[in-house]
Formats: C-alpha cells, sequence, structure tokens
C-alpha cells in the first residue's frame, strides 16, 4: 500500500525524472531560501509595526477572549492553580458542551488544544482571567515574531 507520504514525493519528482540528482538539490535549496527570504520579509516587516505574535495566534487570542464569555469557573484551588471551568455554550458545536480540566502550572487543558498546539484555548482564557493571571505570560515563546524571525535568517 502506498502511502501519501510517497504520494507526495512521486508526484513531485514525476517531472524530474531525467535530471540529474544535483540539479534537484540545487532547485529545492533554491526554492526554500527564496520562501525563508520573503517570510524573513515579511516577518521583519510585522516587527517593525510593533507586532508580538503571528497573524494566526493574533486571530487565536481574539477568537479564545471572544468564547469565555461562555464559560463558568465552576472549582479552583489556587495554591496548585488546578480549575475545571465548564461551557455553557458551545459556540463552534464540534463537541458536546462540559467541564474542562485546566493545570496552569503543567500548561494542560482536557481540550488538548494547549498542549498540543501551544496556543490558547478560551477555557485557558477564562481561566487567567479568574485567576487575574496574564494569560499572554502562557503562550509559547515559539509563537512569537522574534522567535519566526531568527528561523527565517
Amino acid at each position: 500500500m502506498i502511502t501519501n507520504l510517497d504520494e507526495s514525493i512521486n508526484s513531485v519528482l514525476k517531472k524530474s525524472r531525467n535530471l540529474p540528482i544535483s540539479a534537484l538539490v540545487k532547485s529545492t535549496y533554491v526554492r526554500c531560501n527564496a520562501l525563508l527570504n520573503k517570510r524573513g520579509r515579511e516577518v521583519a516587516t510585522m516587527l517593525a509595526s510593533s507586532q508580538l505574535y503571528m497573524e494566526v495566534l493574533n486571530k487565536v487570542i481574539k477568537d479564545a477572549l471572544r468564547k469565555t464569555n461562555a464559560h463558568t469557573i465552576l472549582e479552583f484551588y489556587q495554591c496548585d492553580t488546578r480549575f475545571l471551568v465548564q461551557e455553557t455554550i458551545n459556540l463552534r458545536e464540534v463537541r458536546l458542551t462540559g467541564d474542562f480540566t485546566i493545570k496552569l502550572e503543567e500548561r494542560w487543558c482536557d481540550c488538548g488544544k494547549f498542549q498540543k498546539l501551544h496556543m490558547l484555548c478560551s477555557h485557558v482564557v477564562a481561566t487567567c482571567k479568574h485567576a487575574h493571571h496574564e494569560y499572554i505570560n502562557y503562550i509559547h515563546p515559539v509563537c512569537t515574531l522574534e522567535s519566526v524571525s531568527n528561523v527565517c535568517r
């Protein structure tokens, strides 16, 4: 059985069967270098306009802030920063509303988004609001524009 990776590699290499390996490596290098240069210029522009995070993360933060109005903090243990958050309305209706446990010190939430994507979920933002924490402290440093800028150099 052919995997998706095999299919994608075959589709790329199909047009270049008669080329020597050095030509393939060179063309791939040129494309990657051009892409990194373009992305580096975009990030430099965003940094110059004093943005802290990538556009994707800005949208995630706005979405999470909008959803926090539909969450209620049921229980919290201030000493170990564990919280139980209940969704009263699920705006996306992808999954059922329910109760979610958040462990801020471990950067963990039952929904899975917080630990898998290293991005804020609405449950964490609601918890931070309740505990008077800055939710920005829980954004992974990899998501900052400065980190992206270091990769593009």
